[in-house]
């Protein structure tokens, strides 16, 4: 019985595969033919993939730049596919960062990774931090001279800290009489950056090496004080403030509050390129800058978020 049931297998295997290939234009006899009409309907699904899903750079040194060469499988860019139903028409990135200052913490637990990556778009030429954070200085700089001629800076007057970009930091200073959020509250960028071989721009008196942006409330969360940086070693950023003054965001490729009140504010893709139809992809490259003054060990985990839309 084991025997005919195999060969009853076999059969009708023979049998099916002779169906398929008369279907296909094969040479054997046909003598007899049917049709099933197939009917499929997709719900509408808006869904996205980032790949790889995770990246993680090695032997990195305080102020290096993380590329593909340091990174544990050579990845130098993320790819964004549409695996939904519909055409996505804005694609925006968030950008965890740390909660408290991570520098002078002694603890790389208060670091968050997140806030170390950059993407450029493809066919772009400048790296872009997504949102990165940057707390105003904890301790004295005794060799800033804040725009009244004070040095070390009046800190009832103005707060300060620095835009850390790998091995070159660029200092920052902003009026903190009325709150930072206010419309009219200004924004001061150095010219020069500072590095170990260079101290960079460090009076803000001098209006000749410095940069001056002008803070505007945010319309739907006044909590917030914004701005573009369209000159400048920084241009191309929209700034963002807390009104306590205490935190101070450069963001690119985040469109969400309060940055989408910011001109310079960019999506990774959205209307000018087309709609992201369904199996259709793009990619950007990335890369970590790693400021100084970080501790050692696994930094604090981070993420990057991919959000998309469709109008």
């Amino acid at each position: 019985m084991r025997k005919l049931r195999v060969l009853g297998g076999l059969l009708f295997f023979c049998f099916l595969f002779i169906e398929t290939a008369s279907a296909f234009g094969g040479n054997l006899t046909v003598n007899d033919s049917e049709s099933a009409d197939i009917g499929v309907t997709l719900s509408q699904k808006i869904e996205v993939d980032i790949t790889p899903s995770s990246f993680s750079w090695i032997g990195l040194e305080p102020g290096d730049v993380g590329d593909n060469d340091t990174e544990a499988n050579n990845f130098r860019a993320i790819q964004i596919e549409n695996i939904g139903s519909m055409n996505i028409t804005h694609v925006w990135f968030n950008a965890t960062y740390p909660t408290t200052n991570p520098f002078g913490s002694g603890n790389a637990g208060d670091t968050n990774a997140g806030n170390y990556v950059v993407l450029k778009k493809e066919g772009g030429s400048t790296f872009y931090f997504i949102n990165r954070v940057e707390y105003n200085a904890t301790h004295t700089l005794v060799y800033l001279t804040d725009r009244g001629g004070s040095m070390p800076p009046d800190s009832s007057q103005y707060t300060y800290g620095r835009y850390h970009n790998a091995s070159n930091e660029y200092f920052w200073m902003m009026d903190a009489v009325a709150g930072c959020n206010s419309t009219g509250t200004t924004l001061y960028i150095g010219n020069k950056s500072h590095s170990k071989t260079s101290t960079g721009t460090v009076n803000f008196n001098l209006t000749t090496d410095i940069y001056e942006y002008s803070f505007t409330t945010h319309p739907d969360d006044p909590s917030w004080g914004y701005t573009d940086i369209d000159t400048g070693p920084l241009t191309g950023y929209c700034a963002a403030v807390t009104n306590d003054c205490t935190k101070l965001f450069f963001s690119k490729w985040n469109a969400d509050q309060p940055f989408d009140a910011c001109t310079n504010t960019a999506y990774a893709w959205d209307s000018s390129d087309g709609p992201l139809v369904p199996g259709d992809s793009f990619w950007m490259d990335i890369q970590v800058f790693i400021p100084f003054g970080i501790y050692e060990g696994a930094q604090g985990a981070g993420q990057i978020v991919a959000i998309v839309n469709a109008e």
